[in-house]
């Protein structure tokens, strides 16, 4: 009898727990990136196996951005050609860096280049020559050879992250 009635209080007591507790929701996981002056450039928020994308200018403009586009020939086609750029120019002095840099770059809906960021570099600096100027004029000469996946998509702002090879 006793036991009977522990089942029954038990029921009694922990069925609204179960059948009207609320779902547990997920937590939104941030990480911050930065650009080579310690300005904010990328924030990724996760929340579950969603993922969003907010690109910062350096007037602290934010932008929600989708990365459904790619550069016309694929990344080999990109890498050819900012090779073919930097090997071409009229002051290259055939240092060899064997260097890279990870930049980013932010289009608006017709895929015109609004802003190019390096967020680090491997193995340079910019003591001798201004790499970093020279890889954004470089990149900024792709602008009209980029493409989206659809042609429909509403997205406002697209965003790539690239490495550039500096030879």
């Amino acid at each position: 009898m006793i036991f009977k009635n522990v089942i029954i209080i038990f029921i009694v007591i922990f069925t609204p727990f179960i059948f009207f507790g609320q779902n547990k929701t997920d937590k939104i996981k941030s990480k911050y990136y930065y650009d080579v002056d310690s300005i904010l450039t990328l924030r990724c928020d996760s929340i579950g196996n969603d993922l969003n994308v907010y690109f910062y200018t350096k007037s602290k403009q934010k932008y929600n951005v989708c990365m459904d586009f790619n550069y016309n020939g694929g990344y080999k086609a990109l890498s050819a050609y900012c090779d073919s750029v930097y090997f071409n120019r009229e002051d290259y002095n055939y240092d060899e860096l064997n260097a890279t840099a990870l930049y980013s770059i932010l289009f608006d809906k017709n895929l015109k280049i609004k802003d190019i960021r390096i967020l680090k570099r491997n193995a340079y600096n910019n003591s001798k020559y201004n790499y970093d100027l020279l890889i954004k004029k470089i990149l900024y000469s792709t602008e009209s050879r980029w493409s989206k996946y659809d042609k429909d998509n509403n997205c406002k702002w697209y965003f790539y992250l690239g490495v550039f090879d500096v030879r």
